[in-house]
């Protein structure tokens, strides 16, 4: 099959190889007359592919290296593009550019069987190289930006030598329904990082209630953010071990504050979690900063690892794809939490299978 070359495409003249491309592989856009219009990467994957052999304008044959040359002076973040295309294609995908529809997505992808024809596109495609920045508001805007569709939205991480991880993303409101009844106000001792609940009553109240804390002798050791949730509340009441005096709220998120410069975002994210349901204990374990359970975790295994982040927050794709492996290693999803003054954000990364 011939085409020739026109500066951001090949021209498919042949009327009758037009349409047979075009029909088997929804491959190009169709022009007045029957020729059929092939963009730079459909274009270089059909020539790879030994099924196109191309012309410049003077009727010499190009080669690969012409193409891709050509092809990476004219389209941004080519290589991991192509990259990305010619793999979905290998498979057996239909996908197509998605041009200047939507900003900031590469392609359309529709589900097998179906065509652009006969069906709209089922998920959205971003090329990403591995040596990218992750950014986690840019993210939640894309997943903003296609919440109306109804379209999935997959990311193509492209590592140095050219592997693929795919992952779905998608924006969350987790809900659990868990509720909390403290018939008192309970006492517990402020330590240096921790907090020690010492009446074996309450322990046991405060761990039937809301599943808080580790037993420490006939006591009950919680940790500062589930201290600071609980004077917050006011159903806990903190005596400083080297004053003996009363430790007021604002006295526990300092001391909070001031030996982990992250609290702030955690306890927004912990507060968010508890609203709506979640029995919340510690991810150190797991990498992240929480498990959230919907159920008694001494019977139920946590059905999220969620990670707190400020807005603004960016990480590289060999963190974040160790977080995301990790999580699907021990049948966990992970959420990385975007703390608000009120609320938090959810965004969920999936490893997905094409």
């Amino acid at each position: 099959m011939a085409a020739i070359f026109q500066k951001d495409s090949a021209l498919i003249a042949d009327e009758a190889e037009a349409s047979r491309l075009h029909n088997k592989g929804c491959y190009g856009e169709p022009q007045s007359g029957g020729s059929l219009r092939l963009n730079l990467l459909e274009a270089l994957y059909l020539y790879e592919s030994e099924r196109l052999v191309i012309s410049g304008p003077e009727r010499q044959e190009m080669s690969f290296g012409d193409l891709v040359t050509y092809a990476s002076r004219r389209i941004a973040n080519f290589e991991v593009r192509y990259i990305v295309y010619s793999d979905m294609r290998r498979r057996g995908l239909i996908v197509n550019l998605a041009g200047d529809t939507h900003d900031g997505i590469d392609f359309h992808l529709y589900r097998r069987g179906d065509t652009p024809k006969t069906a709209s596109p089922h998920a959205f495609v971003i090329s990403i190289s591995e040596r990218q920045m992750f950014n986690l508001d840019y993210l939640f805007a894309l997943s903003a930006g296609a919440a109306g569709t109804g379209k999935e939205i997959i990311l193509a991480i492209v590592d140095e030598e050219g592997d693929i991880t795919y992952y779905r993303m998608k924006s969350m409101e987790p809900r659990a329904g868990v509720r909390e009844h403290f018939t008192r106000i309970y006492t517990g001792i402020l330590l240096s990082d921790r907090v020690l609940i010492p009446s074996a009553e309450d322990a046991a109240e405060m761990r039937s209630s809301g599943f808080y804390g580790n037993q420490l002798g006939t006591g009950l050791q919680i940790s500062m953010i589930e201290a600071a949730y609980l004077t917050g509340r006011k159903v806990l009441k903190l005596l400083s071990a080297k004053t003996g005096r009363n430790a007021s709220f604002a006295a526990v998120m300092d001391v909070s504050a001031r030996i982990d410069n992250s609290f702030g975002e955690k306890m927004a994210v912990y507060e968010d979690l508890k609203r709506r349901g979640f029995i919340v204990k510690t991810g150190f374990k797991y990498g992240s900063h929480f498990r959230a359970y919907d159920a008694d975790p001494e019977k139920a295994h946590a059905k999220y690892l969620v990670h707190a982040v400020s807005p603004g927050y960016v990480s590289t794709w060999p963190e974040i794809s160790r977080a995301v492996r990790l999580s699907h290693g021990v049948r966990k999803e992970i959420l990385f939490a975007r703390a608000a003054a009120d609320r938090a954000d959810y965004l969920e990364l999936k490893r997905h299978i094409l």
